[in-house]
């Protein structure tokens, strides 16, 4: 996190009451989730900006935000770059279907809970593949396990080839337990949420650790201002479909 404030510390300064969980009814609660997360993920000077442009958007809107929007931002924002992610890792069919289902939302259509669930599960379950902290928990398990075995007589190369063994079969194991009961879970939730057309409800599946793992799958690791760069086009993205909205 790069700003020194919170969101509605800052959204308050502006004269208005901060759109937090659990407060005004007109102001969504997952917009609330949504825009503390992203002004935390911007620098200080760009998330006081991008928060006087949410402000100006929700006052026209006189807090009224239709539903919507969710499907505007994942189709503007954060379907392209979860889009993106998988064509640096060769492409995937789990990313074809949800964007279309998102469009067609967007377009009026109305889509059951079934297909939604459907679709998004595999999207899920890779979203939340590649957000797990790989690297961080194979080197810790690798050195817990590698120091048991230096415990109980291992000499050196014999306990980091234990630890390398250990650390490979333990994480892969823990990935794919993280992005299973992820995705299943979020899947229901979503797909109710997306088929009622329910704000509350969507508000209930936490986006906002969806769109932390967004960040994690989209920034390049090579590139150290690839995090930066995911927060703001998310936040932009945002900001550009509340503009377009009418209000509910």
């Amino acid at each position: 996190m790069t700003s020194p404030e919170t969101f509605p510390a800052y959204y308050s300064s502006l004269g208005a009451a901060a759109p937090t969980p659990g407060g005004p009814a007109s102001v969504p609660p997952w917009l609330a989730q949504v825009s503390e997360v992203l002004f935390d993920g911007m620098d200080a000077e760009a998330a006081r900006a991008w928060a006087r442009r949410v402000h100006r958007e929700l006052e026209r809107l006189s807090g009224r935000v239709p539903f919507s929007v969710v499907h505007d931002w994942y189709c503007s924002a954060v379907g392209p770059m979860l889009a993106e992610a998988g064509a640096r890792r060769g492409g995937s069919a789990a990313q074809q279907h949800v964007p279309a289902l998102h469009a067609d939302a967007l377009a009026g259509g109305r889509i059951d809970e079934g297909t939604w669930r459907g679709a998004l599960e595999p999207e899920l379950r890779e979203l939340f593949h590649h957000a797990y902290p790989y690297a961080e928990a194979y080197a810790t398990s690798a050195a817990a396990a590698g120091s048991y075995a230096l415990a109980n007589g291992y000499d050196a190369a014999e306990a980091a080839r234990y630890g390398e063994t250990y650390a490979e079969l333990n994480t892969a194991a823990n990935v794919r337990a993280h992005a299973d009961a992820n995705a299943l879970a979020n899947a229901a939730a979503l797909a109710a949420a997306y088929a009622a057309a329910d704000p509350d409800a969507y508000a209930a599946t936490c986006p906002a650790a969806r769109v932390r793992a967004v960040v994690r799958v989209h920034a390049d690791p090579q590139d150290e201002h690839g995090e930066h760069a995911a927060w703001a086009r998310l936040a932009d993205g945002l900001a550009v479909c509340l503009a377009r909205a009418g209000a509910a």
